[in-house]
This record gives structure tokens, C-alpha cells and sequence, in this order.
């Protein structure tokens, strides 16, 4: 085993728990296998195939991921191959089928759609063992969950006596639960690793829509470039007209998708000025209000001598094939990028990760700044939230029709929301929610345990707020409460009575962005809780289902 190990690989040993998993996929046993990026888990389905001398069926979510991996393994002698709609060699159907090849990599819908035929002459020819990479997009509560994955389960009627192997870095004890019963697991080894990545540094900022922050972002990117490395920031997106008409402006992105090139100073600007759109929701007009307003930032772009480049899922395939090769070549320093950006990136020098807006769940989170750091050296994840981001989870949940996957994402969306207002050690956090079981208190690597936070007593302003809560019911959301505190005398506010309360313009000195800085951060605490309905959806006038989430906020 190690002498293949060296031969294709290069290493004189293996990591924790990849022999113990290799021996069980020999032995015949399905596997689950849950550790953190980079700690080697291709290795745990890579290596049977070159030991048996039977081709390994590998599903993988992304089609330009099995191009990589392929091209990655026959640069080391290993006859590899993919099946996918972009595969054009129709020899390649019949390659696999002839048993050749040690790893054969598709997408769940081709691994669906092959013909019963096309198994039966793959399993006479051998299979060493059929593995999901990517295993969490399986279950509904993942955070990726994909319902082609769901579909895997089927191909056990072909697949017989042939061991299956799930793999993943993400995974609750449910989504493990889940994982398991989909495939049909048979009494499956579970190997779970230590989600604790002792290199990376955790860090969370709150931020607005300024131009002094883009600034400060660019003097962040900055410092991390100067010591080396490359660095990565993921956006979120709105799909929306709103998003597309801003990015045609910003990007004229027509002529960017079929030209493939680096980004130019000047694009770098509209770029950030575009993912503060997308992040924010600010309107088109103002849009092109900060562009303009961002030729102001342009000197300190061009003094920092940023080398930049993007990558998002409305890019031609030619223009992201490239983003990705500038990147890994290190030709371009920073890779501004949505979640598109992300599986099976295997650079080791990436030294800072930033997440430029709060991701929708803690799995995506880790996942992501799990990019940083491969090498094992120092490196920074820092994550700039807005309170904005903490209010999509109606279009999240759009995405989805399923009432438990629905719930998923509402829970996603709120253990996220509770690690960015935190003021206790991060990773531990993070550790706990997956479920590993942490000793310290205090990790001494984070930006709470290293009292980069500031502390205030801000007794008397929760108790304002929490009796303004309660006073007017507790079933408004956060921003009536707030306006009552600020002294509002707006209909609602009069109609109602609530400009009698004895809190009515107390709370005046502040603005509703620092109250509801504070409401979170009482939430994060469990002081007050939301509850979020999703009734049915309605239909009104046309046949538009709209989904309405009505927010209550009531003291525990």
C-alpha cells in the first residue's frame, strides 16, 4: 500500500485514518467519511483502484472539477477519464467499459441516466468501488443539497457486493444519518476527523455600504498580499433584474463571458462596486453613483498593485477555465469569486480567505475558508457581515420546494447569523456545531480570544430595548420596536398607541442600524428568539406563488 502511495503520489506515509479507510474499501465495507479539507480524502478512493487493478466510479458535483482531477492524475500515470455533456470523445464510453481505466469520474445525472447495459459491461470488466465525492449534496439538510444525488441510491441494484464510499468535509450528525440510509449503507465504517484547522486565524467584522469600507478592504487584501500567498474573496448573490441590470453596467458582462482576460484596475472597481449591489441590495441608480464615486479609490488600487481576476457561474466556460488557470498559476494574486469558486480547489498557498457578505449556512462557511491554508502554514479568514444579509432567507428558501429542506436553509441561515454576532471563541463554535466534542475555552486564535473585540456595557440599552419589545407585543420584528425607541410618530406607530410608551423616544441618541446591531447581538444570546412561519403559498391575481415570512420576536 505505501509503495503505491509513493510511487504515484509522492509520499513516504499516509495521513490519519486514510490506511484504516483504504483497508475497509478492501475488505469489501461501505465507508462515510467525514474530515476537513485538505486532510486527504481522494487519496481514500484513488488508491484501491491502483491496488486492485479495478476502475474506481468517483461522482463529482462540478464538470470542470473531473477535469482537473483527471488531468491532475494522468500528469502521475494514472489512467483517468470523466463522462459528462461536455465530453466529446465518444471513445471514452467505451474505454471505460473495457475496464481500463483505475478512476472514472461523472456527474450524479450521468451516473442516472447510463443505460443498465453500460453497468453490467463496467462490472464485468471490474469495479473496485463506487464513491460520492461531495456526499453532504445527498441530504436536505446539507447545504448543497442537489436532488440528483438523492437519485445514487438506485444503482445499488446494479452495483452489487460493490462498496460505496461517501465523502465529505461538511456534515452534521444528521446529515451523516442521512448520508448513510440515501446510499443504502450496509453496517458502513465512519471515519470523522477533526474539523479544528489550528493554522487558520477566525475573524468577523460588521461592515456598511461605504466607500471607506472598500478602502479598508483593499488595504486588508493588501497587507495579506504583501507577505506572500494568494487570497480569495466569496460573494453571495441575488438573482434578481435588479442583480443583471447592475452587472451589465458594472461588468458589460456580454463582452467579459466570450474574453477570457485579466480584470483591469479600473474593472477591479466596478467589480467591488458591483458586490456591494449584489450584497446590499442598493438600487441601480446608486450603483452607478458609486462608480463613479469609485475612480476616488482607484489610486489606492493602483498603489496596492492588485492583480485580480472573477469567477461566477454566468461566465462563458473558456473565461472561468481561465480565471482558474491565472489563479493557480499565480498570475493573478486575488480571485474574486461567488460559491461556483470552491470544490476541489487545491491551492496550498492560499493565505487569506475573505467572505464579503455572510454565506447562507456554517457548512458553506467552513467549506470555503476551508481554501486557506492547505500548506499547513498561517493564514486569515475574515468574514464582513451586514445586518442585510441576515434577511434573505426568503429568497434562499425559493430556491427550494421542500418543506424539510426549507427548514434547513432557516436553520442554516441563523447558526451563521449567530456565529457573526458572537462574543465568545469562534472556533470552538464551529467545532461544536459539527458535532466534536472541544476541551478549551479559549483557542487563542480568533479575533474574540485574542481581544481584538471591544467591550461596553450595554445593560441599559438591552433593557430598553427588550421593554419595548415586550411592550408593543413582541410580534413586529425588530424595526417597529426600534422606530418606538427613536421616537417615531410615524401612522402605525400613533394608530396603535405606542407613542404613549414610557420608552417612546429614548433610545433617539442611536441609529437603527446600531438598535439592530444590538437585537442581534441579544439574539446570538438567546435572549430573544425569531420565529419564522412559512404558510403555503398563495396565489394572487396570476399564477405567482409568493412564499410570505412573518417574523415574530418574543422574550424568552
Amino acid at each position: 500500500m505505501e509503495s503505491v502511495l509513493k510511487r504515484y503520489f509522492g509520499y513516504s506515509q499516509f495521513r490519519p485514518y486514510q490506511k484504516e479507510i483504504i483497508q475497509h474499501i478492501l475488505d469489501g465495507r461501505d465507508c462515510l467519511v467525514v474530515m476537513a479539507t485538505g486532510s486527504g480524502k481522494s487519496l481514500c478512493y484513488q488508491i484501491p483502484p491502483l491496488l486492485r487493478r479495478k476502475t474506481a466510479v468517483v461522482i463529482s458535483p462540478l464538470i470542470a472539477l473531473m477535469q482537473d482531477q483527471v488531468m491532475s492524475l494522468k500528469q502521475r500515470g494514472i489512467k483517468a477519464e470523466y463522462l459528462g455533456s461536455t465530453q466529446t470523445h465518444q471513445t471514452v464510453y467505451f474505454v471505460a467499459e473495457s475496464g481500463v481505466l483505475d478512476l472514472l469520474y461523472m456527474t450524479p445525472e450521468k451516473a442516472c441516466s447510463l443505460s443498465q447495459s453500460f453497468w453490467r459491461k463496467l462490472l464485468d470488466s471490474g469495479i473496485s468501488l463506487f464513491a460520492v465525492d461531495e456526499a453532504h449534496c445527498i441530504s436536505e439538510w446539507g447545504h448543497d443539497f442537489r436532488k440528483e444525488y438523492k437519485q445514487l441510491h438506485a444503482l445499488r441494484q446494479y452495483l452489487l457486493d460493490i462498496p460505496f464510499v461517501g465523502l465529505t468535509a461538511t456534515a452534521t450528525e444528521k446529515v451523516r444519518k442521512d448520508i448513510t440510509n440515501s446510499l443504502k449503507m450496509s453496517n458502513p465504517y465512519i471515519a470523522i476527523g477533526s474539523f479544528n484547522r489550528e493554522n487558520l486565524f477566525y475573524g468577523v467584522k460588521s461592515c456598511h455600504c461605504t466607500l471607506s469600507f472598500v478602502d479598508a478592504l483593499v488595504g486588508e487584501i493588501s497587507k495579506h498580499l504583501a507577505g506572500g500567498g494568494s487570497t480569495i474573496i466569496y460573494c453571495t448573490t441575488i438573482k434578481d433584474t435588479e442583480q443583471v441590470s447592475c452587472y451589465m453596467i458594472t461588468m458589460n458582462s456580454e463582452h467579459y463571458a466570450n474574453s477570457p482576460r485579466t480584470l483591469t484596475q479600473y474593472e477591479i472597481c466596478c467589480l467591488l462596486c458591483f458586490i456591494l449591489t449584489i450584497n446590499f441590495r442598493i438600487s441601480a441608480e446608486m450603483s452607478l453613483k458609486i462608480i463613479y464615486q469609485s475612480l476616488q479609490i482607484f489610486e489606492a488600487l493602483r498603489n496596492a498593485k492588485i492583480k485580480a481576476s472573477m469567477y461566477h457561474g454566468q461566465m462563458g466556460n473558456k473565461a472561468r477555465q481561465e480565471s482558474h488557470r491565472l489563479f493557480t498559476r499565480d498570475e493573478v494574486q486575488v480571485m474574486v469569486a461567488t460559491v461556483a469558486f470552491g470544490m476541489g480547489i487545491d491551492k496550498p498557498n492560499v493565505r487569506c480567505v475573505i467572505h464579503y457578505g455572510c454565506p447562507k449556512s456554517l457548512e458553506s462557511y467552513y467549506q470555503e475558508s476551508g481554501r486557506c491554508g492547505r500548506d499547513g502554514l498561517a493564514s486569515i479568514c475574515w468574514l464582513y457581515y451586514s445586518r442585510r444579509d441576515f434577511t434573505k432567507a426568503d429568497f434562499y428558501c425559493g430556491e427550494s420546494n421542500s418543506v424539510n429542506h426549507r427548514k434547513a436553509i432557516m436553520e442554516s441561515l441563523m447558526a451563521a447569523e449567530k456565529y457573526c454576532l458572537l462574543s465568545t471563541c469562534r472556533r470552538k463554535f464551529l467545532l461544536q456545531y459539527f458535532g466534536e466534542q472541544v476541551q478549551f475555552s479559549s483557542c487563542g486564535n480568533c479575533d474574540v480570544c485574542l481581544g481584538s473585540q471591544r467591550e461596553r456595557d450595554l445593560s441599559r440599552e438591552s433593557f430598553l430595548l427588550l421593554g419595548c419589545i415586550h411592550s408593543s407585543g413582541g410580534r413586529w420584528g425588530l424595526n417597529l420596536p426600534i422606530d418606538i425607541l427613536r421616537g417615531s410618530r410615524a401612522k402605525r406607530i400613533i394608530e396603535n398607541g405606542f407613542d404613549k410608551l414610557p420608552q417612546h423616544g429614548l433610545g433617539k441618541d442611536y441609529s437603527p442600524n446600531w438598535w439592530k446591531e444590538l437585537g442581534g447581538v441579544l439574539l446570538a444570546h438567546g435572549t430573544i428568539t425569531v420565529k419564522k412561519y412559512l404558510p403555503r403559498p398563495v396565489e394572487f391575481f396570476h399564477p405567482c406563488l409568493f412564499i410570505f415570512i412573518y417574523i415574530y420576536i418574543t422574550i424568552i
